[in-house]
C-alpha cells in the first residue's frame, strides 16, 4: 500500500490534468468553475509536492515538462480506474434481506413488487416469511423485519406502517347469512391463532353478546384462514387493507361496516447498526407511502 503521506491531493492532480489538457490555466479554471488562481496554486503546490516543475510557461500557452508527461499518464490512468470502479459500485444492486409476515408477503406485498421493481430498480430484494410480534435479529440474518405487534420493543429502531383495524370477511355466498352481528353465533369463526384474541377484541369493540368468541377453527397463519373464508367454511377476521386485491376480485366480502382498532400494527424494524445499510432508507420511504395510501 502506498503511504498517505508520498499521495498529493486529489484536487491537485484533478487540476494538473485540466490544465495539461487545456494547456491553460484559465480554461482549466473554466471547466473546473474554480478561478484561474486557484487552479495555478494546486499546480504550484503539486509541483512543490514532487520538487519539479510540471510545466513550462510559454506565451502560447503551457508546455509539459518530461516529469509532467510521466505524470499526466500515470494519474490519467488512476482516474480512469477510479471512475470505472465508482460506476461498478453505483451498478451493483442494493440489498436487502427482508423478512414479513406470511400473509403480509402473499398478499399485499407481492402484488406490488411491479410498483416496487419501477420506483426501487437498483433495489434487491430477499423476501424470508415469519411471522413474529417481537424482532429478534440476534436469532436472525436479515437486514429488516416487518413486525406486527405493540411497537414497544428495545434495541430496535422501527417506524409504523399501518395501526390494524379488524373487521369480519367472509365469501359473499357467507354474507348473505349474517343479517346482524348476531348471527356470528350461527356460523364457524375462523381464528388467524391459538390465542383467539382477534376475534373476541372485535365482538368487543363492537359490542356484539351472545357470540362466543373462542369458538370455530384454528390456524397458524391468517391466509389459511383467509382460505377456508373464501372457500365458504366460515368467517375470518382481518384488516382489508391487507387484502386489497381479494376485496376488489369479490373473493372476500366485509358483512358488517364496525372496524375496531386491535391495538397492534405492522411496523418496519432494523437493528440501530443497519440504519446506514444501502438501500434501506429508499425502502423505508417506499414502504410507508405504499402503506399511507390506504390507511
Amino acid at each position: 500500500m502506498t503511504p498517505r503521506s508520498t499521495l498529493p491531493p486529489l484536487q491537485n492532480l484533478q487540476a494538473f490534468v485540466a490544465a495539461a489538457e487545456a494547456g491553460s490555466f484559465t480554461q482549466a479554471a473554466s471547466a473546473m468553475h474554480l478561478t484561474q488562481g486557484a487552479v495555478s496554486r494546486q499546480v504550484l503546490a503539486l509541483e512543490a509536492h514532487f520538487g519539479c516543475a510540471l510545466f513550462t510557461r510559454q506565451a502560447r500557452g503551457l508546455a509539459l515538462t518530461s516529469e509532467g508527461a510521466v505524470l499526466l499518464a500515470a494519474v490519467r490512468e488512476a482516474l480512469a480506474g477510479i471512475g470505472a470502479a465508482s460506476a461498478a459500485i453505483r451498478r451493483q444492486a442494493a440489498v436487502i434481506n427482508l423478512q414479513v409476515p406470511p400473509t403480509l408477503a402473499a398478499r399485499w406485498l407481492l402484488p406490488r413488487l411491479p410498483r416496487l421493481r419501477q420506483a426501487l430498480p437498483d433495489l434487491e430484494l430477499r423476501i424470508s416469511t415469519n411471522w413474529t410480534d417481537a424482532p429478534d435479529f440476534a436469532r436472525s440474518s436479515v437486514d429488516a423485519i416487518i413486525a406486527h405487534g405493540h411497537g414497544r420493543w428495545p434495541d430496535v429502531d422501527q417506524v409504523l406502517l399501518m395501526r390494524e383495524r379488524l373487521t369480519p370477511m367472509c365469501s359473499q355466498a357467507m354474507a348473505t347469512r349474517l343479517k346482524t352481528p348476531a348471527d356470528l353465533a350461527k356460523v364457524e369463526l375462523l381464528h388467524p391463532g391459538p390465542e383467539r384474541r382477534e376475534w373476541r377484541r372485535w365482538l368487543d369493540g363492537a359490542g356484539v353478546e351472545g357470540v362466543d368468541g373462542a369458538s370455530g377453527h384454528v390456524f397458524d397463519t391468517l391466509d389459511l384462514a383467509l382460505s377456508a373464508a373464501m372457500r365458504g367454511q366460515g368467517v375470518a377476521i382481518a384488516d382489508p387493507r391487507m387484502l386489497q386485491e381479494l376485496v376488489e376480485d369479490g373473493m372476500l366480502v366485509t358483512p358488517f361496516g364496525t372496524q375496531v382498532a386491535s391495538g397492534n400494527g405492522y411496523f418496519l424494524t432494523w437493528p440501530p447498526a443497519h440504519g446506514s445499510k444501502r438501500g434501506l432508507n429508499e425502502l423505508r420511504a417506499w414502504l410507508s407511502k405504499e402503506f399511507s395510501s390506504r390507511r
